[in-house]
């Protein structure tokens, strides 16, 4: 498998994937704190924190990238593939964007991390683990060929599904 820091920046017609570490500090802290749901979360913590994701990206253990609004490069959100199972192609998908994101971004954001997960990275199947932070509406994870698993109420892609999308 190719070296996770590759996999930087990331496009899609309205947002870029890239390393938490482009971002000012203080903007990543404040997401930290929403995404940990620590409010009192310092900025050095959050260093610290951002400093252990970018050590496991570099050793393969996962992926997390900040999501980035263009084309003012405004920090809104969060995404990491975690969990990567590489024998069975699988791997946990979490998500957490701002609340002022619309649907038709969060669509967007969602559908370009799927295609990564089957075309870039060859997993059959993605699993999008729930949190409070953000919480895609039923009908659009349906839309996109999303199928929610009952014993942990986490909404799973298999790669045999066609992605609908105007990207």
């Amino acid at each position: 498998m190719e070296k996770f820091e590759k996999y930087h920046p990331i496009m899609t017609p309205h947002f870029t994937f890239d390393w938490l570490t482009t971002a000012r500090l203080n903007h990543s802290t404040d997401l930290m704190r929403q995404v940990t749901e620590q409010p009192e979360l310092t900025t050095a913590h959050a260093a610290e924190q951002i400093s252990q994701l970018m050590l496991k990206v570099m050793r393969n253990q996962e992926l997390t990238w900040g999501i980035f609004k263009r084309p003012d490069k405004n920090l809104v959100g969060l995404a990491s593939l975690t969990n990567l199972q590489i024998s069975i192609k699988t791997a946990d998908l979490h998500l957490y964007l701002t609340a002022d994101t619309t649907s038709a971004e969060l669509e967007e954001v969602l559908t370009r991390l799927v295609t990564f997960v089957f075309a870039e990275l060859e997993f059959n199947e993605a699993v999008l683990v729930s949190n409070q932070m953000t919480q895609p509406s039923q009908t659009l994870l349906n839309q996109l060929g999303f199928s929610l698993r009952e014993q942990d109420h986490n909404w799973v892609i298999d790669r045999a599904v066609s992605l609908k999308t105007s990207l």
